[in-house]
């Protein structure tokens, strides 16, 4: 009994010499492999900045779970076509040196014992003959979770009686990221004809309307295993669906709530888990817990503050406010590579302490250069000094926002994360881009308190915000567990909790913007929801914001796809089709009647040159003259690109949604072809301008004139012929 790789270790040793291997072999965890690949890349002499070592390590790990070796990548196209796009061609060849390293050593990492347990019993016979007798009976469980390489081993080793037993949930399979492969479950009566199928559908947990719902979110997949799982506990609340304006106010939300279930119900803030789809949208939910002395934990993670890129480009923040902070300089001086490297850093430290000033002021002494620092050190260092002091110099009369906006691009912390395609650097870059958003919220919510009594607010300003807000003293019980729960909502798979808030429901957020380009994907996001659900014992919540910050502008998404697969009987306040309307253009409008609405944001608008947007004849209650209404015809504008509005042409409204309808990924457009929109029908790609991920498309629809979409949330795929 024990994990595949501890089981495994004990065959590979009894046979390790016929792999090449003694006996005696050591294996690398996690911190050892990234130092090994760490080494290589310097052996080959690539820049470590491009060839980050977690992210390489985790490109061959992926490999290795699908039994791909150096030779065989070398000759994948799709692999290094992949490595070519993220600008780090050279992926084989530090796969190829790392794993000459690690057998030269008498070495495996974690998945060489994968790997090297598939090649002994496909090539060795009596190992195979031998380590398959020794049991009658196999069982494996969570099997939704298991990937290739785990599958064909247990193929092998049943071979010969067939009596495996694997258990696992079908709904629960999310890893696919990992490695884990869902067909593996699915295919399992195919593997094994004469198999059995024991459905264990009664849920202990949940009440019924949590397991009710549940199922009808489910039931939308349709690669699955049918089953109805039923609840025998009380029938219980009815979903709660919460529709804030902004994410601020989500998060205002979400914390009432938990605050009026404590004094109706008698919870602790260990009975509460908020749950979100990226590490990102932690930060507005941790600002209103602080500010309610609500003691919290973020699971599998740190606290947004703490995150080490928002502590990054925070340093930088706090140099530009004060160039004296010898830490920040530090910390940031080579973030990202500068060719700055700790013997300079050290030398510049004990030259500015000789000479009782900070490391920023020494830089520049003429004197500098007699320490022995080679000149092209001093260049770099004066370089990077003089960015730091044309930012500082800017600081008192400089908009928070504006400056943070320019200091993140300057830095080169945006570029060097934008172009890291791994997961993790893209949830890095969302954390920085999340960064920049809470300067233009802060500067927001001081406008509105100052009722324009001061016209600037400085970085300065929010420095001290974030840092008074840090320092607040959270109550923390005697016992340290009682605390209200943060995390993903993959980070939540088998715990559970009273009460389950979700934040976050909307289109390009849960399910996320590249995970809706297939069927497969947009599957795996739906059993993640349903997991999400699935965690809660009392009550469930559901939150979504009718516009959400990005790039210090407000954008709105339709609320998510996956609240209209739940079935309204489940629901206290059932969504309405005009909820979910949203034509694949992203809007920059206030609307909902945000108190966000007009004020700082149209003079951000104006400062960037983007068109106004008309006043309207007869402004809703509740929105500024400025505001646009959904539905209200006039032309969208794409955020990112700062292009001009396209007027929507005259004729018949947009189609209903087809809830079927698969889009193609960004990649299949051309112009000149003719294509299919969810909404608006058939049409001809005029032109497509930007550079991945941030494509965009002037289409000519026949029937509703031109469109300008951002091509990664255009619902649209070639036209299909009849």
């Amino acid at each position: 009994m024990g994990t595949f790789h501890s089981v495994f270790v004990r065959f590979l040793r009894q046979y390790a010499q016929s792999l090449g291997y003694p006996e005696s072999f050591t294996i690398y965890d996690q911190s050892d492999s990234t130092s090994a690949v760490k080494t290589v890349i310097k052996e080959l002499g690539l820049d470590d900045s491009v060839y980050k070592p977690r992210d390489i390590l985790a490109r061959i790990s992926n490999a290795k779970n699908s039994l791909i070796t150096p030779s065989a990548y070398r000759t994948d196209g799709n692999a290094l076509r992949a490595d070519t796009y993220a600008k780090r061609p050279r992926t084989v060849d530090v796969y190829e040196l790392y794993q000459k390293r690690l057998k030269q050593s008498g070495v495996m990492d974690f998945d060489d014992i994968l790997v090297n347990m598939n090649i002994l019993l496909r090539d060795n016979p009596q190992a195979l003959e031998e380590i398959s007798s020794r049991f009658s009976h196999i069982m494996v469980d969570e099997y939704q979770d298991t990937n290739y390489s785990q599958y064909l081993i247990l193929r092998k080793l049943a071979a010969k009686h067939h009596n495996l037993c694997v258990v696992g949930d079908d709904s629960q399979s999310i890893y696919a990221f990992r490695g884990a492969q869902i067909q593996n479950i699915l295919n399992f009566r195919k593997d094994y004809p004469e198999s059995k199928v024991f459905r264990l559908e009664r849920n202990y947990r949940s009440t019924s309307t949590i397991v009710d719902a549940a199922n009808s979110i489910i039931e939308h997949n349709t690669n699955r295993i049918p089953k109805t799982c039923y609840s025998q506990a009380e029938k219980g609340e009815k979903i709660h669906i919460i529709k804030a304006f902004t994410e601020q106010d989500e998060a205002v939300e979400i914390v009432s709530e938990i605050q009026s279930r404590m004094r109706k119900d008698g919870a602790q803030y260990q009975d509460f888990a908020i749950l979100y789809r990226t590490n990102a949208q932690s930060r507005a939910l941790e600002e209103q817990l602080r500010r309610r002395n609500i003691p919290y934990l973020v699971y599998s993670g740190n606290s947004f503050f703490e995150r080490a890129e928002v502590k990054d480009l925070m340093a930088y923040f706090k140099l530009c406010v004060n160039p004296s902070d010898d830490e920040s300089f530090k910390r940031i001086v080579n973030k990202p590579a500068r060719a700055i490297g700790d013997t300079t850093v050290k030398a510049l430290e004990a030259f500015a302490h000789a000479n009782g000033m900070p490391l920023f002021r020494a830089v520049f002494l003429e004197s500098l250069e007699a320490t022995g620092l080679r000149g092209a050190a001093v260049q770099k260092l004066r370089a990077f000094c003089s960015m730091i002091d044309g930012f500082a110099r800017r600081v008192p009369v400089t908009d928070a926002f504006e400056l943070a906006t320019e200091i993140a691009e300057a830095s080169g912390l945006l570029a060097m994360y934008r172009a890291d395609l791994s997961i993790e650097g893209q949830a890095r870059l969302a954390n920085l881009e999340e960064l920049v958003n809470s300067v233009a919220g802060f500067i927001e919510e001081r406008d509105e308190e100052a009722e324009g009594a001061q016209d600037t607010f400085t970085l300065d300003d929010f420095l001290e915000n974030v840092s008074l807000l840090s320092s607040v003293d959270v109550t923390d019980d005697d016992d340290t567990n009682n605390k209200v729960a943060l995390m993903t909502a993959h980070s939540a798979k088998g715990l559970e909790f009273p009460y389950v808030f979700v934040a976050g429901m909307e289109e390009n957020l849960f399910p996320g913007q590249n995970m809706v380009l297939s069927l497969k994907d947009l599957e795996e996001e739906r059993r993640l929801f349903y997991v999400a659900v699935t965690r809660a014992r009392k009550a469930v919540a559901l939150s979504y914001a009718g516009t959400r910050m990005r790039n210090g502008r407000h954008e709105s998404n339709a609320p998510s796809r996956f609240l209209r697969d739940i079935d309204s009987r489940y629901l206290d306040r059932p969504l309405e089709d005009e909820d979910f309307d949203n034509d694949g253009v992203r809007h920059e409008w206030g609307g909902f009647g945000s108190r966000w609405s007009g004020g700082r944001l149209d003079r951000f608008q104006r400062q960037s040159g983007d068109r106004e947007i008309p006043p309207l004849r007869s402004a809703p209650v509740g929105m500024t003259g400025t505001q646009k209404p959904r539905n209200s015809g006039y032309g969208s504008v794409i955020s990112s690109a700062g292009a001009a509005g396209v007027e929507k042409s005259p004729g018949r409204p947009s189609a209903p949604a087809d809830p079927d309808f698969v889009p193609s990924p960004m990649t299949a457009f051309k112009p000149g072809m003719r294509i299919e929109h969810n909404r608006f029908g058939p049409g001809e790609i005029l032109e497509i301008t930007g550079v991945v991920p941030e494509l965009k498309a002037r289409v000519r629809f026949d029937e509703l004139g031109e469109k300008l979409l951002l091509l990664k949330y255009a619902k649209m795929r070639p036209e299909q012929k009849q």
